[in-house]
């Protein structure tokens, strides 16, 4: 259900990304050179720029968030303890990807092939213990199983830069979704060999410490990314809960301690 919910979010999403330059297209060719030639311009833009999305978003998104590509070997905690948990969400092997960043939190891009980036910061790796850190990539993997990833990427490709010129995280919000950081906890548990390690991971990271200047965690960068990360509410205090939300850190950590 969650999936076939997202491909139609995804599909939405192509079609927004190129409808700007689409209808830009159409309007010039239709002034210089009529409506017919206007018309099939705009929709040749339109599907050239989805088809960009296609293969260009997770690319995008990276670039946004900053960082490097790192190996199994750099970071040997994530790749043992992923050879388990792989196999048991059924899905394939991501790569990885470092943000050197003291702010712990991790996200996770991926391509319509569901071939995923898994991303996290330094903070992440230094402050968490591999009780914590299963749980932190089971919650990952969720997101590539439910297939909120792509999501995550093309959402970040289209609706980013406005959230980056606007300062306005709204329309991010829309794009992903809300409850997925909830709904991606709950599968997450259920894979995992000691479940109160996600609760445990989101303890610390609710602990967080203030993000420092030109960190991806503030400013047009953050707004851009914000509700694709484990944790969207950096900076905001351990028990923040805006609006209530079943996304907010601190709503997820009480709900997890069910478990």
């Amino acid at each position: 259900h969650h999936a076939q919910a997202n491909r139609r979010r995804l599909l939405l999403l192509y079609v927004a990304g190129g409808l700007l330059p689409g209808l830009v297209a159409a309007v010039v060719l239709g002034v210089l050179v009529g409506p017919v030639a206007g018309s099939v311009a705009g929709a040749v833009v339109l599907a050239v720029v989805a088809v960009g999305l296609v293969r260009g978003a997770v690319p995008i998104a990276l670039r946004v968030v900053g960082g490097r590509a790192v190996s199994a070997v750099e970071v040997p905690a994530l790749a043992n303890l992923g050879d388990g948990l792989w196999a048991t969400f059924g899905v394939r092997p991501p790569h990885f990807w470092l943000v050197d960043a003291p702010v712990a939190n991790a996200c996770t891009m991926a391509g319509t092939s569901g071939h995923a980036v898994l991303v996290v910061t330094t903070g992440l790796l230094d402050r968490l213990g591999l009780i914590e850190l299963e749980g932190v990539v089971a919650h990952e993997l969720a997101h590539v199983k439910r297939h909120d990833a792509s999501v995550s990427a093309v959402a970040v490709a289209t609706v980013g830069p406005i959230a980056m010129l606007t300062g306005s995280d709204r329309w991010l919000r829309v794009a992903v979704g809300r409850g997925r950081e909830y709904a991606a906890d709950r599968l997450a548990v259920l894979q995992v060999r000691y479940p109160p390690g996600l609760r445990d991971a989101l303890t610390a990271i609710g602990h967080n410490p203030a993000p420092g200047p030109g960190s991806v965690f503030t400013g047009g960068r953050w707004a851009a990314t914000r509700w694709v990360w484990i944790d969207p509410l950096v900076g905001a205090g351990e028990d923040a809960q805006p609006e209530g939300l079943l996304d907010a850190t601190a709503v997820r950590r009480a709900a997890l301690a069910e478990w």
